[in-house]
C-alpha cells in the first residue's frame, strides 16, 4: 500500500515536472525571433580606445613616470634598511635591541609607503580610466545615433565570441576621440 502510494506521488511529481519544463524548452528560431527590433549592431574595443588614443598614451606615460619616481624613493629606503640590517651583526646588548627596534619601525614605514603608493597609483589610474571611458561613451553614442545603430557592444574576448567583419568601429572611435580631446 505504502509503495503504491509513493509510486503515485512520484508519478504525479514527474508529470508536474515535465509539464513545467516543456514551456521552457525553445528552439533556436524562437530565440532569434525574440530580438526583432535590432537592425544595426556595432562593436567597440574600449581597451584599444583607452590604449591607442593620444590621451590614453599620455596618461599611461604620466602614470609610468609617477610610478618610477615613487619606486625610486621606495628602493632608496629599502637599500638603507638592508644596509642597516647588515650592521646588526656588529652590535650587542642594548645597542642591538635599539637598532632592531628602529629597523622594525622603518620596515613598517616602508610597507606603509608601499601600500600608500599602490593606492595612489590605483586611484590615479582609475580616475583617468573613468574620465576617458565616459568621453569615449559619449563619442560612441553620438556616432551610433548619426548612423542609426541600434546596439553597440563592448568587444572583448569574454563578451563577443564571433562578429562579422565590418561591425567593429573602434578605429573610427579612436580617430574621433583624438580629434575631440587632443
Amino acid at each position: 500500500m505504502k509503495s503504491a502510494m509513493s509510486r503515485s506521488i512520484r508519478t504525479a511529481l514527474t508529470a508536474l515536472a515535465v509539464a513545467v519544463a516543456v514551456p521552457v524548452v525553445s528552439t533556436p528560431q524562437m530565440a532569434a525571433a525574440e530580438v526583432p527590433g535590432l537592425k544595426k549592431i556595432a562593436m567597440v574595443d574600449m581597451q584599444r580606445v583607452l590604449n591607442e588614443t593620444k590621451e590614453g598614451k599620455k596618461a599611461r606615460s604620466e602614470l609610468e613616470t609617477s610610478s618610477k619616481a615613487k619606486q625610486e624613493k621606495l628602493d632608496k629606503k629599502r637599500t638603507q634598511l638592508e644596509s642597516d640590517a647588515s650592521k646588526l651583526n656588529s652590535l650587542k646588548g642594548a645597542q642591538l635591541a635599539a637598532a632592531q627596534e628602529k629597523l622594525q619601525r622603518e620596515s613598517m614605514e616602508l610597507q606603509s609607503m608601499l601600500m600608500t603608493l599602490e593606492q595612489e597609483l590605483g586611484d590615479q589610474h582609475n580616475k583617468t580610466l573613468e574620465s576617458m571611458y565616459k568621453r569615449a561613451q559619449d563619442i560612441v553614442s553620438k556616432l551610433a545615433k548619426e548612423r542609426g545603430i541600434d546596439l553597440v557592444l563592448v568587444r572583448d574576448q569574454m563578451t563577443v565570441i564571433y562578429a562579422k567583419d565590418g561591425l567593429d568601429i573602434t578605429e573610427e572611435i579612436v580617430k574621433l576621440y583624438n580629434g575631440k580631446h587632443s
